[in-house]
């Protein structure tokens, strides 16, 4: 069980928060969350099974402070305003420090430092002041991520305001894309007026990959498993290697593109976009640490389809101002395949992105699958499952092929009452 601790003057905001939680159990978001009120402490006070944090809304230190709060928010704003590069570099500077409704052009901004950098989101509503700060302390309750709680924050500050909510019992969980802000990028196209500073350089919508062909895609770790693969009916699938001292790297890329070219099939490399870009490969696939140092622009110059990684609300967003290719939703469920900094999703959180998503790009679902969860994960709409050691620890690789392209297709078949002959599986 989780615990929010509010402290006496922060009581007003039990009126948003229980009604969110709710629809958060309902969905099955996080572990059951206890609210209680503190009159001894002045900041907000939260436990998960993960970690602990405090949070304080215009918080002012004082001189015999010796302990300061995780998060300092700031969401009271008066004029004169600092310039934004001004607050980039405050929170640059300041690991706790999270700015929330930034007064800007037609709208407000949410800035958060992030591994020596800062993040922001844009919306051209800022909705209501304390339905934003409820539904951000439900979120880090609910073990998100900062980014993805202040995500969830301004999109149902937004929706709150829009919709007026009063109705007891209401389900009032944002769902819907209209109500989400935009990922402050490069490509963002209000990003010179607003005065965000960025790194890299806009760059065009990526090409489109081919529906009929996505469904099962199995992520294998050498060319021989990727021309093993195609020969058992595979249309898509991504050659990823791990260690990039490979001695026979660039062969094996080499070997994988001329493979995927042979069998018509879409072939995706991983991580290494100059090579896949020397050889000719149909598409890329990269994390989203790799946006801030590849050349997005020769990739999509190149004619290469992308796929962006994913692992929550806020990277959703970024991926989804490239206009990638695919966008991946991941890890569902634990996996011992890759080292990931990130709490597994879970089929309910993967199917609220889903909606999130829509069909603006298309999805791949990727981590823990099994042969198993197969169905219940296709079930949530995304264009495609992912699969690594479901197919390549197993006994028989063809047959867990054909089991699981039976199981995508039985999925679509009970779904739509009836065939499904627009799609390869």
């Amino acid at each position: 069980m989780s615990t929010l601790s509010l402290p006496n003057h922060l009581m007003p905001l039990l009126m948003h928060i229980e009604p969110l939680l709710v629809p958060a159990e309902l969905y099955q978001l996080g572990e059951t969350v206890n609210v209680s009120v503190n009159n001894s402490n002045s900041w907000v006070q939260i436990k998960t099974a993960t970690s602990e944090c405090s949070v304080a809304f215009n918080f002012v230190a004082v001189e015999d402070d010796c302990v300061l709060p995780t998060y300092q928010v700031r969401d009271q704003w008066l004029a004169p305003f600092d310039e934004l590069e001004v607050l980039q570099h405050k929170v640059v500077a300041d690991t706790s420090l999270v700015l929330c409704g930034y007064p800007a052009d037609d709208g407000c901004i949410d800035i958060w430092h992030h591994q020596g950098q800062t993040r922001a989101i844009h919306c051209h509503h800022s909705g209501a002041s304390e339905a934003q700060r409820a539904m951000l302390l439900v979120a880090l309750a609910l073990d998100y991520p900062l980014d993805d709680a202040l995500v969830l924050a301004r999109a149902h500050a937004r929706s709150y305001q829009d919709n007026n909510y009063r109705a007891q019992g209401e389900l009032i969980w944002p769902t819907t894309a209209k109500v989400f802000p935009r990922a402050l990028t490069i490509n963002h196209p209000e990003v010179k007026q607003l005065g965000w500073l960025g790194e890299g350089e806009s760059v065009a919508p990526f090409a489109d990959l081919e529906l009929c062909k996505l469904g099962l895609y199995p992520v294998v770790d050498s060319a021989d498993w990727v021309e093993r693969i195609l020969q058992l009916g595979v249309t898509t699938t991504q050659l990823r290697i791990k260690n990039p001292q490979t001695s026979d790297l660039e062969s094996q890329i080499e070997q994988a593109v001329a493979a995927g070219a042979a069998a018509h099939a879409q072939v995706f490399i991983n991580d290494y976009w100059a090579l896949a870009i020397k050889h000719c490969a149909y598409g890329i696939h990269l994390g989203q640490e790799d946006l801030n140092s590849a050349n997005l622009v020769a990739i999509q110059q190149a004619g290469l389809r992308l796929g962006i990684s994913t692992h929550g609300y806020y990277e959703i967003l970024r991926a989804l101002e490239y206009q990638p290719s695919y966008i991946a939703l991941g890890h569902i469920f634990a996996t011992s395949t890759k080292d990931m900094p990130s709490l597994p999703q879970g089929v309910n959180r993967l199917a609220l992105y889903q909606k999130l998503i829509g069909e603006r790009v298309p999805t791949v679902a990727i981590g823990g699958i099994n042969i198993e969860r197969a169905a219940k994960v296709w079930r949530t709409g995304v264009t495609g499952v992912a699969v690594v050691s479901a197919i390549t620890k197993a006994e028989n690789p063809a047959a867990a092929v054909a089991e699981l392209r039976n199981i995508l297709v039985a999925t679509i078949e009970n779904e739509a009452g009836g065939a499904c002959d627009d799609h390869q599986l």
